[in-house]
């Protein structure tokens, strides 16, 4: 079995898309190991979205706790058969950008934001989920959400 990091989003969950981005994910071999539903502090935003910030500054930090700030997430630890899990997974996700991303993606058919609309709003782009990107992120990620037993758990 595979292991892989997802969460939910502010949007999905305030627009009630949960079921049926869950729905996209199953179809497409993915199962839910674990979930949890809360709201982020900055400092563990800060922690997950460490190398963006870095790449992107402090103007996109403070968007991105803005944007999650006083919000519900749900992140989760999610399972497969296959060795290309994350690449799966990251295939039906879609492009982080909502408006550039491909049709039959979570995040153009459910998307109602762009990167153009908020760079001119000066706010983070709300595209609905997350989705790790390497094994070691995914190690990373659930141990930051759920704690460093998991990660040993559920890391590669």
């Amino acid at each position: 079995m595979k292991y892989s990091f997802i969460m939910l989003k502010p949007d999905a969950l305030e627009r009630g898309l949960c079921v049926q981005i869950l729905e996209r994910l199953k179809a497409a071999g993915v199962e839910i190991e674990m979930a949890d539903c809360r709201k982020v502090g900055a400092q563990l935003l800060s922690q997950h979205y460490a190398e963006v910030i870095a790449r992107f500054g402090p103007d996109f930090e403070r968007q991105c706790v803005d944007y999650f700030a006083n919000r519900w997430v749900m992140p989760m630890v999610v399972k497969g058969e296959r060795d290309t899990l994350i690449a799966d997974i990251r295939k039906v996700v879609g492009a982080p950008n909502p408006a550039a991303a491909e049709k039959g993606t979570i995040r153009r058919d459910f998307g109602i934001d762009s990167y153009e609309k908020c760079n001119v709003e000066h706010r983070a782009c709300e595209n609905l989920i997350h989705a790790s990107d390497s094994p070691e992120a995914v190690r990373r990620e659930i141990g930051l959400w759920f704690g460093p037993a998991y990660a040993e758990k559920y890391g590669e």
